[in-house]
């Protein structure tokens, strides 16, 4: 995009390479709103639903295994359609709300059950603070996104990436406890909810800019999945966090 402006998001990333220009049927800020709650709205009832069968009737959704695998699959394929062919982010956007709120539902029973106190509703209401809060600093102009901060959130996001992958790898071959490396696990935790959280700002600043070139009306769809890859990610490190706080308990 003419606007030299980057992202780490892959959805954002490959949408700020449309062309600019004026049109009738460009995107605005109220269609990307809508769209987010749309998306918001079905990920919430398909977790609802995933979430209910788990704790109260005791069993999994149909298939609820094969789904917990399948479900960050399916999610990808989603944004890399989104992220390849536009006109068919809609279709990619929606599936992508229902596989990834299945899938939340079931994490979600699982750390309520196994930890209680409304574990759950507390990180939804975290994740709430946290994107307004993000949204009013960027709103009110008190941080400014800048070329800088986003090579530097790219560069924590590589990290973090390689930092899990080798912690995976470990623990699957018997090299690594949990509990005995509870402090570490905690501290990544920690930056990993920072870096999700201006990640927001990232976004807020890639859908200011591609509105105001006047991209096309699809690209709402390809926006509003773009924040909602963000949501999902904050919201999974913040359950782990609260997790983890009430275990040092």
């Amino acid at each position: 995009m003419m606007m030299r402006f980057r992202t780490m998001n892959p959805v954002f990333r490959h949408a700020s390479k449309a062309s600019a220009y004026t049109s009738d049927n460009a995107a605005t800020y109220s269609g990307v709103v809508s769209k987010s709650a749309l998306l918001l709205a079905i990920m919430f009832v398909f977790g609802g639903i995933s979430m209910n069968r788990l704790m109260y009737q005791a069993q999994l959704p149909p298939g609820g295994i094969a789904m917990l695998i399948a479900a960050p699959i399916v999610g990808l394929i989603c944004v890399i359609v989104a992220m390849t062919k536009p006109t068919s982010a809609r279709t990619a956007s929606i599936i992508y709300a229902v596989a990834q709120g299945t899938f939340l539902g079931v994490i979600s029973g699982m750390y309520e059950i196994i930890y209680g106190n409304q574990i759950v509703m507390t990180a939804l209401i975290a994740t709430g603070g946290v994107f307004a809060a993000m949204l009013f600093l960027y709103a009110s102009g008190l941080v400014r996104v800048t070329h800088m901060m986003r090579k530097i959130l790219f560069t924590a996001l590589l990290g973090l990436l390689f930092t899990s992958f080798v912690m995976f790898f470990l623990f699957v071959f018997g090299g690594f406890s949990y509990e005995q490396n509870l402090g570490l696990i905690f501290a990544i935790v920690i930056i990993s909810v920072i870096v999700a959280s201006l990640f927001l700002l990232v976004d807020f600043d890639n859908i200011e800019r591609m509105v105001s070139a006047g991209v096309e009306k699809h690209y709402e769809w390809v926006l509003s999945l773009g924040l909602l890859v963000t949501l999902v990610w904050l919201y999974i490190e913040l359950l782990r966090l609260i997790a983890i706080l009430q275990r040092r308990r």
